[in-house]
């Protein structure tokens, strides 16, 4: 286990009390979760910046909050599986 050091935070009072309400549900203190909070943003900055020095572009995507961003638009997925099955279809009644 590394030093631990006392910080002073000021922090809007309503967020203050949501986290702890959260800390409370999960059973941690605020301290462990501003820790895990930083681990993850130190953790995401060091591997986008390994990605980049590797030249292997972006992450994308990062988060499941990213991932309707990076699908294509107007796709309609029904169309797209009803026609596949379709093909698939033909095929096996072909094959016969």
């Amino acid at each position: 286990m590394s030093d631990k050091k006392k910080l002073t935070l000021s922090i809007r009072e309503d967020l203050l009390e949501e986290a702890k309400r959260l800390a409370m549900e999960q059973g941690t203190s605020l301290s462990r979760m501003f820790e895990e909070c930083l681990e993850h943003l130190i953790t995401t900055q060091w591997l986008e910046d390994l990605v980049r020095e590797l030249g292997l572009g972006p992450l994308d995507p990062t988060t499941p909050n990213e991932v309707p961003k990076t699908r294509p638009q107007g796709l309609d997925s029904a169309q797209l599986i009803r026609e596949l099955r379709r093909e698939r279809e033909a095929r096996l009644l072909n094959s016969w």
